[in-house]
């Protein structure tokens, strides 16, 4: 379940990066950023998960790397379909709310019951994560037009 649910996550995370790419590369490099680095920890998690439920070393690291593989599919599909504004739009719709529904539906019940003997400090690490993570994509999307090389 946890490939599968990570293939759509990771399709979905191509879809994104396609459109904002057939925007912009400026805008790809923003939405390509913020992907690695929200996908960077989840992989990384996915990868724990399955060698703790017994998978091997090699077929762990053959199954993230399959489903990672789904985000190439997603953003050929969004750079190939992705012509007009409409399209665009619902591209990023549709991946924004698949983006919230992983965030509301996995990631906040798991960041609450998590028992600590310190539970305001597991708040305040947990906050300040959220907050730098919502602070860097805001400085991305307020200044990508000035980003050059």
């Amino acid at each position: 379940m946890i490939t599968i649910g990570d293939s759509i996550h990771n399709f979905a995370d191509g879809l994104a990066m396609g459109a904002a790419f057939s925007l912009s590369w400026k805008s790809g490099l923003a939405t390509s950023l913020a992907v690695l680095c929200h996908e960077l920890p989840h992989e990384l998690g996915d990868f724990a998960i399955l060698l703790h439920s017994g998978v091997s070393v090699r077929k762990a690291l053959l199954l993230n790397v399959g489903s990672a593989m789904t985000s190439f599919v997603g953003m050929y599909i969004a750079l190939s379909v992705a012509t007009d504004l409409a399209t665009k739009q619902w591209i990023a719709a549709i991946s924004a709310g698949l983006f919230l529904y992983v965030g509301l539906a996995d990631m906040l019940p798991t960041m609450i019951h998590i028992s600590n003997k310190r539970p305001w400090l597991m708040f305040l690490l947990q906050n300040l994560g959220l907050l730098t993570g919502w602070g860097t994509l805001l400085l991305l999307s307020l200044y990508e037009e000035r980003i050059s090389f």
